[in-house]
């Protein structure tokens, strides 16, 4: 995705696997991005419209999806803007196809690198693309600051990335420095207009992101419209040959376009 800092270079970090942080008797203690992550396995299935609104130096972009996300491991994504792309991936094997390429993509679900493996795995309109991340990485307590009485530091050794919630008790900002100073904020993100979708479990349907790469900044807006939580959703969404009939697939990205 667009403005992730965790793949510019800056923000890089393992994604997915547990890292042992280990305390006495070699148990780890739940962290508060542990508890965050753990809080959306009430969502078993989602439907929802995404908007993304993305401003930078080099102009504005707009991306439009309609998203289905279905444990475990089954995802449809259509978006019909500014390409038409569709994702497909019925729990064993993920594809997706751009409207115009000669291939598509086409890769068991198993042999996903991690970045992969976390988009297909996160649930829409959630945090937790940046939480999963931070699963098992030490944390440290900080000061509370204004409209944010609980916050959450983590070191990875690339970057520094605070978490803070509202007064709620819900994820309200993540913020990433680069360092332990705090003294060069590289991203922010700020989610609001929460939706109570289970017991204890809000989603954010709206994010707005601030980011710093090479002193140039970007603005990201996404709205979450139309949530639909743990209902059924039609089985034929996730059959991929429904949908990428006359399509050839490549199982790297560089050979699309060989």
């Amino acid at each position: 995705m667009f403005s992730n800092p965790w793949k510019k270079g800056l923000l890089m970090f393992p994604i997915l696997g547990t890292f042992c942080c280990c305390c006495a008797g070699g148990a780890r203690a739940e962290t508060l991005a542990d508890k965050l992550c753990a809080q959306y396995d009430a969502v078993k299935s989602l439907q929802c419209q995404l908007r993304r609104d993305i401003e930078a130096t080099a102009g504005s972009l707009r991306k439009l999806s309609r998203i289905y996300f279905q444990r475990t491991d089954k995802l449809h994504v259509d978006n019909v803007a500014p390409l038409k792309r569709r994702i497909v991936s019925d729990g064993e094997l993920f594809q997706s196809y751009v409207e115009g390429d000669p291939k598509g993509f086409a890769r068991p679900v198993a042999k996903l690198d991690r970045d992969m493996l976390i988009a297909l795995r996160q649930v829409p309109g959630t945090a937790m693309d940046h939480l999963q991340r931070l699963q098992g990485v030490a944390e440290t307590n900080l000061p509370a600051a204004e409209g944010f009485p609980v916050r959450r530091g983590y070191d990875t050794g690339k970057t520094f990335v605070v978490l803070a919630l509202d007064a709620s008790n819900r994820l309200a900002r993540i913020e990433f420095f680069a360092s332990a100073a705090q003294q060069q904020r590289t991203a922010r993100w700020d989610y609001s207009q929460f939706q109570e979708v289970a017991p204890g479990v809000a989603l954010p349907c709206l994010h707005q992101a601030l980011i710093t790469v090479g002193g140039m900044e970007s603005r990201e807006t996404v709205h979450v419209d139309n949530l639909v939580i743990n209902q059924p959703i039609p089985a034929h969404l996730f059959q991929p040959a429904l949908f990428f009939k006359g399509v050839q697939f490549a199982d790297k990205f560089e050979d699309i376009y060989k």
